[in-house]
């Protein structure tokens, strides 16, 4: 997907923000964690900004996960994220105990997004840190159906190319209730 195609698709990254956004596997370890959700919003005032070439929109990325073993919660700083029409990074936040810092913006490749808010497709985005090539598959709702997950396995692998095998699945309790993990509960019905 080009970047054009995105920003058509998610209208200008508008239905990227204001949503929760569960990651149900990546190509990194992601299986350890039994809650992986992020919360997508613009940062005040940007909301209904015009995309620009040279002057980024910024959102804001709030993570919380918590661990397969002993529950342990983390809850992240706000990682800033930004938009032109050229690119879409995320800005990784390293808390100092002082401070917060976000040294580099990773450059991040839309892969797949799910069409009018579906619930039973994928958002599947790619980045490529130090010659690692990383994978994270994010959905609407967290119990999406093995069926539907098959049917995106499928278009992953036939249209990008991307293995089924090459991802690490966080292990969603199929009695998951939406905000149970303190995420606020706004994705579109």
């Amino acid at each position: 997907m080009t970047l054009e195609e995105f920003y058509v698709k998610t209208d200008n990254a508008n239905k990227l923000m204001d949503r929760v956004w569960y990651c149900l596997g990546g190509s990194e370890p992601v299986s350890d964690q039994k809650v992986f959700w992020e919360h997508w919003y613009w940062k005040e005032g940007e909301k209904d900004k015009p995309m620009d070439k040279k002057k980024a929109k910024v959102g804001c990325n709030h993570t919380l996960t918590i661990a397969v073993k002993d529950d342990k919660e983390a809850d992240y700083p706000i990682w800033p994220l930004k938009f032109t029409t050229d690119s879409y990074k995320m800005c990784p936040a390293i808390d100092l105990g002082c401070t917060i810092i976000t040294p580099i913006g990773l450059p991040m490749t839309p892969v797949m997004f799910p069409t009018d808010d579906s619930r039973t497709e994928f958002r599947v985005d790619f980045c490529s840190l130090m010659g690692k090539k990383m994978y994270f598959i994010f959905v609407l709702d967290p119990l999406i159906s093995a069926a539907d997950q098959d049917k995106n396995f499928e278009i992953l692998e036939k249209e990008h190319g991307i293995r089924k095998e090459w991802f690490n699945m966080v292990p969603w309790d199929p009695e998951y209730k939406i905000g149970s993990a303190g995420e606020p509960d706004i994705n579109p019905k």
